[in-house]
């Protein structure tokens, strides 16, 4: 295993993980919004932070490009959730729309691409390894 590899695996995987916990911590929506779409996007954004983190883990134990690929589909997942899967409030003012949409796109955005180069650059050195 190399060590890009491990370090690419990592990153996403912690990745994963602050996406899961900012959703239930520091980016959360407001408290009383229970049961409203705002609630949902960061239950939502948790079960996917938390996805994207074990598929960064069964990667880095076993590369496979499947798991890969499922991290950055869960980075886009995490990037569409808050205002399209889950509809949020409509007042700009509100801490769905201030803090935790604007979240999960930066750390959707960072996941996706990150997972993507994982792919191509563990592609690539397999490829390397056939031709030599």
């Amino acid at each position: 295993m190399k060590k890009r590899e491990i370090i690419f695996g990592l990153i996403v995987g912690l990745l994963g993980i602050l996406l899961a916990v900012g959703a239930q911590t520091f980016a959360q929506p407001c408290a009383h919004a229970d049961g409203m779409g705002c609630t949902q996007s960061k239950n939502w954004l948790t079960v996917i932070g938390g996805a994207i983190a074990v598929c960064a883990g069964v990667s880095v134990l076993k590369p496979n490009p499947v798991t890969q690929i499922l991290a950055a589909v869960g980075g886009l997942a995490a990037i569409l959730t808050p205002g399209v899967f889950v509809k949020l409030c409509m007042v700009e003012t509100m801490p769905c729309q201030m803090y935790t949409r604007p979240f999960a796109l930066v750390i959707g955005i960072l996941i996706g691409l990150l997972s993507l180069c994982w792919l191509v650059a563990d592609l690539t050195a397999k490829k390397r390894e056939a031709q030599s």
